[in-house]
């Protein structure tokens, strides 16, 4: 009967075990999905910046679309660039060719330099009068 009781104590002991060994898969496996849940978040966070940004770029690129097919970027683009005019207006090309006369300079001719003593020119510099 002894025997009987510590067989049943020992499978006790043996399904405690695999219990807890069970439980420790379990939190383990547990734990690598909370942290796979989080590092997509952080991408999903980080993709829905860059969407943000790709919209408000599409959205301006739309605007600069709608600009470009209008009658007003036609016309401006007529003015400005191709030189086109309308019936009635007057087109002036300013011509490019025409140079100015150059100033003549004139030759500055080489004078014989006075030699003075440092003291003279330190002389006049202060009782302000030329060497």
């Amino acid at each position: 009967m002894r025997y009987h009781q510590s067989m049943k104590s020992k499978v006790k002991y043996v399904l405690i075990a695999v219990g807890l060994a069970v439980l420790v898969m379990l939190l383990s496996d547990f734990n690598a999905r909370i942290a796979e849940l989080n590092r997509l978040r952080r991408e999903h966070e980080q993709v829905a910046t860059q969407l943000a940004g790709m919209q408000g770029t599409q959205a301006a690129l739309q605007t600069q679309i709608v600009y470009a097919t209008s009658d007003a970027a036609v016309l401006e683009n007529a003015y400005e660039e191709n030189r086109m005019v309308r019936p009635g207006d007057v087109l002036v090309v300013p011509l490019g060719g025409v140079t100015a006369t150059p100033t003549p300079v004139l030759p500055v001719s080489p004078q014989a330099a006075e030699e003075h003593a440092p003291w003279e020119y330190w002389f006049a510099l202060f009782f302000e009068e030329t060497p």
